[in-house]
């Protein structure tokens, strides 16, 4: 027999599925071997046949109860309402007619009425809306971003040059070429501030104490930590710091050099030079600080040990006179 339209336009796990469901029902066993299966319990809601008995008097209509899909058991059993509640929650996520039983993967046969041209136009055009929001936002996101870095870029080049010297290099330039580099500078500024550099250093230093002259005694905090620990249960060498922390010391590095520059370097009649200066100063003397700091808190956590919780003595009540 040939198939009809309606069957070849069906998918075939559609197809396969109304089979089963046209396919005469298996004998019945004994009540005895079948009593687990026929206790209906709804995945959805946690609610079971006998918990609806006990609110007949409440309720009038009782709910009804379908078997959607090739589980077994209990979780066979679901509210019709419940199930209906559940796939549209689906099609709101998914944006898929093609909702699918969370335990055995079986696709939800769903006969809905036959909707007018309309009703179809308008759904898709609200699915694709739902589907094209997410990179409109992503798009918005980056463009917000992209301008940030853009007037930021402008800032540093008006805080290292100075107000008028610095317009007037923003005013000479291309303004494709700003468009280009502006965005770029604090993206450096990022990139620059995560070269931990004061960690390489203090790791050498602790590697050739002993191999540098005189640097016992110019550098006696560096000596290797008296200890007889093993060195995996030394603490970690390196320590990560927060994107926090990093991003806020790189965005505001050009304003700090600027300030340091016009206090200790004030004769320098130059802005560029000037701020340059004051930020070379500013990073040595930072880091020679935290190199200082990160080898005292290294021969603390060393010299650190855990010890056990006192016991307490024994209470004796006092004796009444």
């Amino acid at each position: 027999m040939a198939e009809s339209a309606s069957d070849r336009a069906m998918p075939q796990d559609v197809l396969d599925e109304l089979a089963i469901a046209s396919s005469p029902p298996a004998p019945q066993l004994s009540s005895s071997t079948t009593s687990d299966d026929e206790k209906r319990l709804c995945w959805v809601c946690l609610t079971s046949e006998e918990d609806e008995e006990e609110e007949d008097n409440v309720q009038s209509d009782p709910a009804e109860w379908v078997q959607p899909c090739r589980c077994k058991g209990t979780a066979k059993w679901v509210h019709r309402s419940c199930l209906n509640r559940f796939i549209e929650e689906k099609r709101k996520v998914h944006f898929d007619d093609r909702v699918k039983c969370p335990q055995c993967n079986t696709r939800y046969i769903v006969k809905a009425p036959k909707m007018g041209f309309m009703y179809t136009f308008l759904d898709e055009i609200d699915v694709q809306v739902q589907r094209v929001s997410p990179i409109v936002v992503g798009f918005m996101l980056a463009k917000a971003i992209y301008w940030c870095a853009v007037t930021h870029g402008a800032v540093t080049v008006m805080t290292v040059m100075g107000c008028d010297e610095g317009l007037g290099v923003l005013e000479s330039t291309s303004p494709i070429l700003l468009l280009l580099t502006l965005p770029a500078i604090p993206a450096v500024l990022v990139m620059s501030k995560m070269v931990c550099w004061e960690d390489r250093l203090w790791l050498f230093m602790r590697n050739y104490y002993s191999k540098i002259p005189f640097m016992r005694h110019i550098l006696p905090s560096f000596a290797p930590p008296d200890t007889s620990r093993a060195m995996e249960q030394l603490p970690p060498l390196f320590s990560h710091s927060c994107g926090e922390r990093t991003l806020s010391g790189a965005l505001l590095m050009p304003t700090i050099a600027a300030l340091v520059g016009r206090v200790l370097f004030d004769s320098v009649e130059n802005n560029l030079h000037r701020t340059l200066l004051g930020g070379f100063t500013f990073v040595a003397v930072k880091g020679i600080l935290k190199i200082y700091l990160k080898q005292q808190r290294f021969l603390r956590s060393c010299r650190s040990v855990i010890m056990n919780y006192p016991k307490r003595p024994p209470f004796e009540p006092q004796q009444s006179e």
